[in-house]
């Protein structure tokens, strides 16, 4: 399709006294510390799985949800606004000359293809709102509107409403300051009630049914479009197993650095009952013991092929390292946004 209608989060950026900098200092100078500005921003956009649509003079316009979108688009837009704050910000060519101040909105847009750059054109009220946000923010603020924040849920801490006055709009537009991210062990999980999905969560139950009777394995993919509700699916499903169920679960990371066997490390570690962060010296005799009480001849050595399938170096990987962005949510390393396997 050339044009399509699609709900996406935007997020602007921009610098703050960018007019007195280019008057108090040489245009190489400028233009070099606006070129490692954009290096932070399109590192930090694209780890969290979003796109730079554009850089508009000092300004910075990425994307969330186009090409491809995820269930947790707002969330990765407010981790990508987060960490391009804080590595400018901890900077020591750009803290004290570029101060930037930042607008992240959503909503729904239509994305027009250009056929001869093969790039998406965005228009739409989101992107007026999010520039309009990033205006009125102080600098290093990042003004988030409503219905962000709304999406992201408990995942970050945000400051009281404020009514930003926004050049344009016929209404105040609601905002909020956002501060940081929760970690996801101390948040609380708030789950809506799970509504037509009766027969999918029966087919579950009935495989799982077969499974135990019949002691033998089943493989079920859940396949549907980003946001529909296949972990909560999963989530109603594991509430109704029987507490004595022992439940392993593991994700492959959507996006940071590409650990090829960590969900078969996740599992192994979850039915053992070890920490992330164990040790190799620790993994290897736990598993050899757990081999052992299945009925296992050469635990030992099965223990030792398991550990060696896994890799020393990746089992001293702990989950929520900087293997996967700060503030990720969502669908990184976050217990309350598994993407569920067994």
């Amino acid at each position: 399709m050339t044009e399509e209608r699609r709900l996406v989060t935007i997020l602007f950026a921009d610098v703050v006294g960018s007019t007195a900098l280019g008057e108090s200092l040489d245009p190489e100078d400028v233009r070099a510390l606006l070129g490692r500005l954009f290096a932070i921003a399109r590192d930090a956009v694209e780890r969290h799985g979003g796109r730079v649509e554009k850089f508009i003079g000092d300004a910075i316009m990425a994307v969330f949800g186009l090409p491809i979108a995820h269930d947790d688009d707002a969330a990765r837009a407010l981790s990508a606004a987060l960490e391009l704050r804080d590595r400018v910000r901890a900077d020591p060519a750009l803290a004290d000359r570029l101060a930037i101040r930042l607008g992240v909105n959503s909503g729904e847009v239509i994305a027009s293809r250009d056929q001869d750059a093969q790039e998406f054109l965005v228009t739409g009220d989101p992107v007026n709102t999010s520039a309009r946000l990033q205006q009125a923010a102080e600098p290093w603020m990042i003004l988030v509107g409503e219905r962000t924040a709304r999406a992201a849920g408990d995942r970050f801490t945000f400051g009281s409403p404020i009514a930003v006055e926004a050049k344009g709009k016929a209404n105040p537009v609601s905002a909020y300051a956002l501060e940081a991210a929760v970690d996801a062990g101390s948040r609380a999980r708030h789950r809506g009630r799970i509504v037509g999905r009766e027969a999918d969560l029966a087919q579950l139950e009935l495989t799982a049914r077969r499974a135990f009777d019949e002691r033998r394995p089943f493989v079920v993919s859940i396949v549907a479009p980003a946001g529909v509700g296949k972990s909560r699916l999963l989530e109603e499903f594991l509430d109704h197993l029987d507490p004595s169920v022992l439940v392993a679960t593991a994700q492959c990371l959507p996006y940071g650095q590409r650990l090829t066997y960590w969900p078969m490390r996740a599992i192994l570690l979850s039915i053992i009952g070890l920490a992330d962060a164990s040790t190799p010296d620790v993994v290897r005799p736990a598993l050899a013991g757990w081999l052992r009480d299945a009925g296992d001849a050469e635990a030992e050595r099965t223990a030792e092929l398991l550990a060696a399938t896994i890799g020393p170096a990746i089992l001293r990987v702990p989950i929520g390292s900087r293997s996967s962005p700060p503030g990720a949510a969502s669908s990184s390393s976050q217990p309350n946004d598994r993407r569920w396997s067994s």
